[in-house]
């Protein structure tokens, strides 16, 4: 049971499941899920200043209804190429306080029960940041522990 369904509608569940509600993203040719008590906001790509002197993988900052967001490439920070132009920005609640993602393309809203949640089974690339892996639909989703991500970010 892995449908992409609008957050909050608890019509295809069962009694007794327990079921994780993610948003299934496109980056690069790679699926992967946050889990949606992280998002805070989805918009178009804003207007992205520049910080000198910043790790490549920062892309800068936005000024989102008054409040100064830091935007990551999430394309960088899991070590894939970009070939493809971002046109969203993510905004996460993370440990360390607000920060933004770029991603390719939002894929919607995916529940996924708990037994459909395998460890991860991947070493290289950004197998370091992957909490879970599941299969759905259109093949393999990573789901990502966005804490870890931006602890290491912190961490230098």
């Amino acid at each position: 049971m892995s449908d992409l369904v609008p957050a909050g509608d608890k019509s295809i569940l069962r009694r007794g499941d327990k079921v994780e509600e993610f948003l299934s993203l496109s980056v690069e040719e790679e699926i992967v899920g946050i889990p949606l008590k992280k998002i805070l906001t989805i918009s178009k790509t804003l207007d992205i200043v520049k910080v000198p002197f910043t790790p490549h993988y920062m892309e800068g900052i936005i000024n989102l209804r008054g409040e100064i967001i830091p935007i990551f490439s999430l394309k960088s920070l899991l070590g894939l190429i970009e070939t493809k132009e971002p046109t969203r920005i993510v905004t996460l609640d993370t440990i360390h306080g607000k920060a933004g993602v770029l991603v390719d393309a939002i894929r919607g809203v995916i529940r996924l029960e708990e037994n459909q949640l395998e460890p991860n089974p991947m070493v290289g690339r950004y197998s370091a940041y992957v909490r879970n892996v599941a299969h759905i639909e259109d093949g393999l989703i990573s789901i990502l522990d966005i804490d870890k991500i931006f602890d290491t970010i912190v961490e230098g």
